[in-house]
């Protein structure tokens, strides 16, 4: 029982203890939030450290001074009483001919600061202000963020950011768009230009070519001799042809052009054009498969012109022992020929089971006027597929084309999705 006092009385003691150290303590802290203590003096190992209390925001303050931007104390009147190395390094100024002067003294116009004091009334913190160096010749952008410091400390914060770098980019960038507008009004002359020649050409050429079909088909065969009748259906073939050429490249010129987009089911366009197809795909007794086509936003006009070229085309192109099949329809999954192709693109396939082409011509196929055969074995003038190329670079999509000889030939067409 003696024992249990004991340790009862121990503790009690020890508590007792601990409630001064903790009062002491408290104290202390309390002397320190009050500003009454300068330095604390620690007892370690039995040895005492002074540790001023300057010490405490060393951290803060070797912070401020290694600061990307500069950093100022100001008084409301302007005075200066605090700025770091980067703002002295900003001005061209050692720090201490800073301090003591009065901040719109460096502003290139001194009018602008009192409206900044005035606007922290109204919780306006941020300006763009341009600060003029030593030399009082240069000057530079400055973003400037201004914080009123009271009642904690009589006075005003201020961090500034150069703007210099910022205005650089911001200035080349608006020049690079200026000349990027300059040469897109030179290009659309060009165009315009270009279209207005090709049109005006067209008629010139067209107007004599008439003449002449018109003038050989008066000619009376009959009084000819058999050379010479050859001879007057080689040059009406020829002006036919010629007069065919220039039709096709005013429809070459014309889709240069961005014709309005609208909502246009591929069905609906490939039943129009099979329509207006009817006497050939009769006479070649061809089969054109529909599967299923989504609705895309895209130019009708054009869109009949790219189906109606793939589908006279791989007519034209079939094998003479065999009725053309041509089977259209949208691949929902198929391994992308172009990066992230897949996610970004509907596929549309054009199949059929003609000729084919050799590997080593299927780059060629898109050039104007790239002819694989004789003129004499299939009729064009090797501008169709130089069109549907053109056609799917107006919507922002792209043509490609796998085949293989004697088995046949796949346009694959690939839209954006919008």
């Amino acid at each position: 029982m003696k024992d249990n006092n004991t340790n009862i009385e121990s503790l009690k003691a020890e508590i007792a203890s601990l409630k001064e150290q903790l009062y002491e303590s408290n104290s202390i802290v309390d002397a320190i939030k009050e500003g009454d203590v300068d330095a604390l003096v620690v007892n370690a190992n039995g040895t005492p450290q002074l540790y001023s209390l300057e010490t405490a925001d060393y951290t803060f303050r070797l912070l401020i001074e290694k600061f990307g931007q500069g950093a100022l104390s100001i008084s409301r009147n302007g005075l200066i009483l605090y700025c770091n190395d980067y703002f002295s390094k900003l001005i061209g100024i050692p720090a201490e001919k800073i301090i003591g002067n009065y901040l719109y003294q460096y502003f290139n116009s001194m009018d602008n600061f009192v409206p900044i004091i005035e606007a922290l009334k109204y919780g306006i913190t941020t300006h763009e202000i341009v600060f003029k160096t030593q030399t009082y010749r240069k000057t530079f952008p400055a973003y400037i963020a201004v914080t009123d410091l009271e009642p904690a400390v009589q006075g005003i914060g201020i961090v500034i950011t150069d703007l210099t770098e910022k205005k650089k980019h911001e200035d080349a960038l608006i020049q690079h768009q200026k000349e990027l507008e300059e040469k897109i009004h030179e290009l659309n002359r060009i165009n315009a230009n270009l279209e207005e020649f090709i049109h005006v050409i067209s008629h010139d050429l067209k107007e004599p070519l008439r003449k002449i079909v018109m003038y050989n088909g008066r000619i009376d065969a009959s009084y000819l001799s058999e050379a010479d009748a050859k001879s007057m259906n080689v040059m009406k073939s020829a002006a036919l042809r010629l007069n065919s050429l220039v039709d096709d490249l005013v429809s070459y010129s014309s889709h240069t052009a961005q014709e309005e987009r609208s909502e246009i089911n591929l069905v609906d366009v490939i039943r129009e054009v099979t329509d207006d197809l009817e006497i050939i795909i009769s006479d070649k007794k061809a089969e054109i498969k529909i599967g299923k086509l989504p609705t895309i936003k895209a130019s009708r006009v054009q869109m009949r012109q790219l189906f109606s070229n793939l589908i006279s085309n791989a007519i034209k192109y079939s094998k003479k022992d065999s009725f053309p099949l041509i089977e259209i329809s949208q691949i929902d999954t198929f391994e992308p020929e172009i990066q992230n192709q897949n996610h970004q693109f509907i596929k549309i396939q054009i199949k059929d089971n003609g000729i084919g082409m050799e590997q080593n011509h299927l780059l060629k196929i898109f050039t104007i006027f790239q002819r694989l055969h004789a003129k004499n074995e299939y009729s064009g003038n090797g501008i169709g597929l130089a069109i549907c190329k053109k056609i799917m670079e107006n919507h922002s999509g792209n043509i490609t084309v796998v085949s293989k000889p004697n088995e046949g030939t796949t346009f694959n067409l690939y839209f954006p999705i919008v």
